[in-house]
C-alpha cells in the first residue's frame, strides 16, 4: 500500500536566447503564486539565499526558497543550472492524494508554457506499488494504453513509469516514483535536492530531455526542407529554360532581364537554404550534447523513459544530419547555377551593347563625316536663318538620345537608366516639333505656338518610347 503521497514539478527555461524574458517572467509569477496560493513564503534557515525571485544572482546553483509554515511540507527552489533556469516545487500535504496534488498545482501552473523549454510532474510514494495503486495516478489523457505495465526499476532501488503524451514533442512529462518506506533518503536526494542543494540527478535527466524535446519541436515548426529545394529546383530549372531561349536567339531582350531577375532571386534562396543549413548543424550539435548528458545520466539499458529519450536522440541527430547533406548541395547547385547563368546574361548583355555601339558609332560617324564635309569644301546650307537653331538643338539631342540608348542596353533593369532615355526622347520629339514648325512658317507664328508645338512633339515621342523601349 502506498503511504505519504507528494508531488515534486520541476520548470525548466532557458536562460538566453529570444524566449529567455518570456520564460523568466512566467517562473517569477509561478513563484508570486507559490506565495500567495500554496503559502509558500517564508525563507528556508540555513541556505544562505532569500526568499524573493532574484532580479539577477550567482552564475550557478541555488538563488532562492521558500517554505510554507502551515501543515505537512511544502518548498519551491529556484536554481540555475548553466544555460537553464529551474524552478522546482514540492507538495506534501498531511492528507492529500495525487489527483488533488495535480489539480492544485495545475491552478497555479496555468495551461501556457510561455517560452519554457519543458516541464516534468514527479507523483510521489513510498510504499509497495501495485497495479491498482499505480493506475489512480493522473496519467495524462494521451498517454499510451496500459502505461502502468511499464514499470522500471533504477537504481538505488526506486520504481518509475512514466504516463506522458505518447507525442515525441511533448512539453511535459509526467512520472511515478515509488521507493521502500526506509527509502525516503534516497527518493530525496534523486527527485528533489542534493546535500549541496543542486539539481538532483533525476532533475538534471529530465532537463536535458527537455532540451531534446524542445529541439524537435522547433525543427518540427520550421519548413520542411522538402519545399525548399522544391522552390529551388523550380527556380533553378525556370532560370535554365530562359536562358536556353535566349540562347538561340528566340527571346527578346526582355528575357534576359527576366533571367538576371530569376538569378538575383536563386541568389537571395541559396542564402536561406545556407541559412537553414547552419541552423540544422546548431541543432543538431545540440542534440548531440543533450545526448550525451542523457546517456551519462540514466543508463538507456534500464527501459522506459531512458530508452525512448535516447532512441529519440539518435534519430533527430541523424535526420538533422540528412538534412543537412541535402541542403548542402542544393545550396551547391543554386549557387553554381546562378554564377553560370549570371555569366550568360552578363555576356549577351555586353554583345548587345556592343552591337547597338557599333550602330550608334556609324549614325553619329556619317552625321559627323558630313558636317566636316560640309564644312571642308565650305558648302553653304541653304537654311534659313529661324531653321539653324532648331537644326543645331535637333543634332545635338540626337547625340544625346543616342548616348542614353547605350547606357539604357547596359543597365537595362535600372530606373533611371529609364528615365534618361524618357528625357533624351521628349528632347529629340521636342527639337524636331520645333524644327518642322520653322520649317513650315519661317518665323511667323508667336513663341507660345512654338512652345505648344514642341511640347506636343516631346509627348509623342515618349509615348513611342515606352511602347517600344525594351
Amino acid at each position: 500500500m502506498l503511504a505519504r503521497s507528494a508531488l515534486v514539478v520541476h520548470l525548466f527555461a532557458p536562460s538566453g536566447g529570444d524566449r529567455h524574458d518570456e520564460a523568466l517572467a512566467h517562473l517569477a509569477r509561478v513563484w508570486e503564486d507559490c506565495g500567495n496560493d500554496l503559502g509558500m513564503t517564508e525563507a528556508v534557515p540555513g541556505t544562505g539565499v532569500g526568499a524573493d525571485f532574484p532580479a539577477d544572482g550567482p552564475a550557478l546553483g541555488l538563488l532562492a526558497a521558500r517554505t510554507g509554515s502551515g501543515p505537512g511540507l511544502s518548498q519551491v527552489a529556484l536554481r540555475r543550472e548553466r544555460d537553464a533556469v529551474c524552478l522546482s516545487a514540492l507538495m506534501q500535504p498531511e492528507a492529500s492524494d495525487w489527483r488533488r496534488l495535480d489539480a492544485r498545482w495545475s491552478e497555479v501552473l496555468g495551461h501556457d508554457d510561455h517560452g519554457l523549454l519543458g516541464a516534468a510532474r514527479l507523483f510521489l510514494a513510498l510504499g509497495e506499488a501495485t497495479a491498482e495503486s499505480i493506475r489512480m495516478a493522473p496519467a495524462d489523457p494521451e498517454a499510451p494504453a496500459g502505461w502502468w505495465r511499464g514499470g522500471i526499476t533504477v537504481p538505488p532501488g526506486l520504481s518509475v513509469w512514466e504516463m506522458s503524451a505518447a507525442d515525441d514533442a511533448r512539453a511535459e512529462r509526467r512520472l511515478v516514483v515509488v521507493a521502500g518506506h526506509d527509502q525516503d533518503p534516497a527518493l530525496t536526494a534523486w527527485v528533489w535536492t542534493t546535500r549541496e542543494r543542486g539539481l538532483p540527478p533525476l532533475a538534471r535527466y529530465l532537463l536535458h530531455a527537455a532540451k531534446l524535446r524542445y529541439q524537435l519541436r522547433v525543427w518540427s515548426a520550421s519548413e520542411p526542407i522538402g519545399s525548399l529545394r522544391s522552390r529551388t529546383d523550380t527556380a533553378i530549372g525556370t532560370l535554365l529554360e530562359r536562358i536556353t531561349v535566349a540562347e538561340r536567339g528566340a527571346g527578346p531582350l526582355s528575357e534576359l532581364i527576366a533571367a538576371g531577375h530569376v538569378v538575383l532571386d536563386l541568389q537571395a534562396r541559396e542564402r536561406g537554404l545556407t541559412d537553414r543549413s547552419t541552423r540544422n548543424r546548431e541543432m543538431a550539435r545540440t542534440v548531440r550534447i543533450a545526448a550525451v548528458n542523457l546517456t551519462q545520466l540514466g543508463d538507456p539499458a534500464l527501459g522506459g523513459p531512458f530508452t525512448d529519450d535516447q532512441a529519440l536522440a539518435e534519430w533527430l541527430e541523424q535526420r538533422l544530419d540528412d538534412e543537412t547533406t541535402y541542403l548542402d548541395a542544393a545550396s551547391h547547385r543554386a549557387e553554381r547555377t546562378g554564377a553560370l547563368a549570371d555569366q550568360f546574361v552578363e555576356r549577351a548583355l555586353q554583345r548587345r551593347q556592343q552591337v547597338i555601339n557599333l550602330g550608334l558609332t556609324g549614325v553619329i560617324g556619317a552625321i559627323l563625316m558630313s558636317l566636316a564635309a560640309v564644312q571642308s569644301l565650305e558648302y553653304q546650307v541653304p537654311l534659313p536663318g529661324p531653321v539653324k537653331p532648331a537644326v543645331v538643338a535637333a543634332l545635338g539631342a540626337l547625340a544625346l538620345l543616342a548616348a542614353f540608348v547605350v547606357l539604357r542596353a547596359v543597365a537595362p533593369d535600372r530606373r533611371w537608366s529609364s528615365l534618361l532615355l524618357r528625357g533624351a526622347a521628349a528632347g529629340i520629339g521636342a527639337t524636331l516639333a520645333w524644327l518642322a514648325v520653322a520649317v513650315c512658317t519661317g518665323a511667323g507664328l508667336p513663341a507660345a505656338v512654338t512652345w505648344a508645338c514642341a511640347t506636343a512633339g516631346a509627348a509623342l515621342a515618349v509615348t513611342i518610347q515606352r511602347r517600344w523601349s525594351p
